[in-house]
């Protein structure tokens, strides 16, 4: 079963939409800038429901945010949120969380980091950029892939998981490699904030030798030219 109707749900559908056996839990606030606290409320009472009306089945899959790391976003309303609902799914015998960083997909999202620097860059709009931030981009696809091995492991229930590039790069890295698939120039300044912390994912780096994926090789320009390269 999946619940939701965003980017993480229908990369999950064609796996588990029919599924008597896992309920993949997608829905949410999609903008992580939100101070909303009716929003919030709506989903944590979306997600009490949710998790009452499965409490019998086998695994319950939430997804968290890595930003719980980050030094400039932990204190947001939004992560707050989120670790909150995070307390809420520990509470089910099937609980799987897995945290992710800024997933790249085919969304109409205009709140994502990647649909907003698309934006700005193919309009040629000025915006901000935090000079010692680091983000961390994967493939919608390969978080199915890598959250799949996890979610059909009994083992893992119960347990947190971060999922995510091994690499964070810098906010700077990522506008050029935009740059490069857009084919314009950024028209941003720079401003002195921003923090780099830490993704542990060692539990997921065992998983890459049996699936595949491949986060060398120009990984980043990969991804954005697989979503946002023009036709």
């Amino acid at each position: 079963m999946i619940i939701g109707s965003g980017l993480i749900a229908r990369a999950f559908a064609p796996h588990w939409q029919n599924s008597s056996e896992v309920c993949i839990y997608a829905a949410g606030v999609s903008n992580s800038s939100s101070r909303d606290a009716t929003e919030f409320a709506r989903e944590r009472e979306r997600l009490t429901a949710a998790l009452a009306a499965h409490a019998q089945v086998p695994t319950f899959v939430y997804f968290g945010t890595c930003s719980v790391g980050d030094g400039e976003l932990q204190q947001m309303p939004y992560v707050q949120h989120k670790l909150a609902m995070e307390a809420l799914v520990q509470q089910h015998p099937g609980a799987l969380i897995l945290r992710l960083p800024q997933v790249a997909g085919r969304t109409p999202n205009p709140h994502t980091l990647l649909n907003f620097l698309y934006a700005r860059i193919a309009r040629s709009e000025g915006f901000a950029v935090w000079q010692h931030a680091y983000r961390n981009i994967i493939d919608v696809a390969d978080v199915v892939t890598l959250a799949n091995v996890w979610i059909a492991d009994p083992a893992a229930r119960g347990r947190v998981f971060n999922l995510a590039n091994p690499r964070c790069l810098p906010m700077r890295d990522i506008v050029q490699a935009m740059e490069q698939v857009v084919g314009k120039p950024a028209v941003y300044h720079l401003e002195p904030r921003g923090y780099h912390y830490p993704i542990e994912v060692s539990d997921m780096l065992r998983l890459l030798p049996q699936l595949g994926v491949d986060f060398e090789h120009d990984y980043l320009v990969r991804v954005l030219r697989k979503y946002y390269e023009p036709a």
